[in-house]
């Protein structure tokens, strides 16, 4: 009976360094190949929940772009590109093997009209939308501020719609001035004006006062006027 025997190879330290890197420069090789020849494709757009005119434009910001390469497409500047446009709330960049590099964007969704050219969303942020139809819609509530205290104004909105709406109202128009006066108009005409010293404790009594004290009287009001320390001034309808 014959007995055979394998012969291990133990490679020397030099030896497996060598072979490491060997591998490493045929790998390197291979990828250096692939990006040079790979051809450039165009950037492929999602349409999913956008509009026509939002279609349109991010078409425009994405076209200067050209076509981009699979493997070497610098993802994040694209994703920085598309985010500069306003009305964009979010962006994702990805590879996809079948259709290349693919971009999906969400909307900002309107909750309400800022001044005359712009929207604001719920959370608050001040944008340009890209549909310039969507200004001014008749079924949002109307704000006016300055950018930078656009959440202060949604809060507020928030606040003064709960006091006042069991009493079937709700705020149409909301200004703040810029010496921190705040106007509102509901939607059945009635105007408020109130100032900046306790302005929530003013609006929070008034509500009190027409579900109680004015309560008869709520529909003969035109406008109060909250700029007093103590008490407020009520103009009526004639």
């Amino acid at each position: 009976m014959t007995q055979t025997s394998t012969k291990q190879i133990i490679f020397k330290p030099w030896q497996m360094a060598l072979i490491v890197l060997l591998l490493i420069a045929v790998f390197g090789f291979l990828v250096a190949y692939l990006l040079k020849s790979e051809t450039a494709r165009p950037i492929v757009i999602e349409p999913q929940r956008l509009s026509s005119v939002q279609l349109s434009a991010l078409q425009k910001v994405i076209e200067p772009m050209g076509g981009v390469r699979f493997f070497s497409a610098d993802l994040l500047q694209i994703q920085q590109k598309i985010s500069q446009l306003s009305w964009v709330e979010s962006v994702s960049v990805r590879r996809d093997w079948n259709q290349g590099v693919v971009v999906a964007v969400t909307a900002r969704k309107p909750v309400a009209n800022f001044g005359s050219d712009r929207l604001l969303d719920a959370n608050g942020v001040v944008y340009e939308p890209a549909d310039s139809g969507q200004l001014m819609d008749s079924r949002l509530v109307n704000l006016h501020g300055r950018d930078g205290e656009s959440q202060q104004i949604m809060q507020q909105l928030k606040q003064v719609n709960a006091w006042f709406a069991p009493l079937g109202i709700h705020v149409q128009d909301l200004i703040l001035t810029p010496r921190q006066t705040w106007v509102i108009r509901f939607n059945n005409g009635m105007r408020i004006v109130v100032d900046y010293e306790n302005t929530e404790q003013k609006l929070y009594n008034l509500a009190i006062q027409l579900k109680t004290a004015l309560a008869n009287d709520f529909a003969k009001i035109d406008s109060v006027d909250l700029r007093y320390k103590n008490g407020f001034a009520i103009a009526w309808r004639h």
